[in-house]
């Protein structure tokens, strides 16, 4: 049987991040995309404008009809939360669905590069706290690691001489522990040899592993929600977060080396399309 994940996210027209990501690749993955859409955007928020329609009245009322008509997931993995209500809405979804073999994936987006989004409120931390008490695996970024930690953005702020790799670690095993989840800490910027990489540190009960890959320029939109919806994909079908973590790892990696290839502007996101028959392969 094919296996099913509810996505619940953004829907946004151009960025190629949240949904129209998700969809795709998890599609790839031979794994059902089942979208739940928090709102519709023209394009993703870091264009110069944007028109966005938010849904959150109506994430109850598919919850609702999935319900009655018996809907069941394997998987539950949810993104971007524009406010609080929605993420009150991910935690109805989460007491509804969440059975005893259904995986649940949190990507708490807050937040990147020190600071957190406009969006960002205590309520939605609070709210963000709850659910990866309840979440198998939680993905965030520096920035995000902090803010659920109660700590400044700034925390771990480096220069090329200082490398906070160990710190960042110790918060994630803390964060760990203290939620019960299997925590991914992404985009972890290093230097090594005066070769610049990026790391992703796996927490999972007391072991720690680390994935690898040389950073390349740019900082295209959309690779954070390629990496959770492979990771996702593959969690569900039993894969090790490890090799979830290594296979997104490498994706990206190329499609990020292709998009550099061309005058693309960073908002327009990754040339990912050419990349998923690597995908339908696992």
């Amino acid at each position: 049987m094919i296996k099913k994940i509810a996505v619940i996210n953004d829907l946004s027209g151009f960025g190629k991040c949240s949904l129209t990501a998700a969809i795709p690749v998890i599609s790839a993955l031979k794994v059902q995309a089942c979208p739940m859409p928090t709102s519709v955007l023209s394009n993703q928020t870091c264009y110069s404008s944007f028109y966005i329609k938010e849904l959150t009245e109506e994430m109850p009322l598919i919850a609702a009809k999935w319900l009655e008509l018996g809907f069941e997931f394997d998987g539950i993995y949810s993104g971007f939360l524009s406010e609080e209500k929605q993420a009150d809405e991910v935690i109805r979804v989460v007491e509804l669905f969440k059975k005893k073999n259904t995986l649940f994936i949190l990507d708490p987006v807050m937040g990147d590069e020190n600071a957190p989004y406009e969006n960002y409120t205590e309520g939605l931390r609070n709210k963000m706290l709850y659910l990866a008490s309840k979440a198998d695996i939680v993905l965030p970024n520096v920035t995000e690691l902090c803010l659920l930690s109660g700590l400044s953005p700034l925390s771990f702020t480096k220069s090329d001489k200082t490398d906070k790799t160990d710190e960042i670690t110790a918060a994630a095993q803390d964060f760990s522990q203290k939620s019960g989840a299997d925590v991914i800490v992404t985009g972890v910027n290093t230097i090594e040899e005066g070769r610049k990489f990026i790391n992703n540190i796996i927490v999972s009960g007391n072991t720690i592993k680390t994935v690898k890959k040389e950073k390349l320029k740019g900082g295209y939109s959309g690779t954070g929600d390629i990496m959770s919806s492979i990771v996702s994909a593959m969690a569900v079908r039993g894969f090790s977060i490890e090799t979830a973590v290594k296979t997104a790892a490498d994706f990206i990696y190329r499609a990020v080396e292709d998009t550099a290839k061309y005058d693309i502007n960073i908002n327009d996101g990754v040339n990912f399309e050419k990349f998923l028959g690597s995908l339908t392969n696992l």
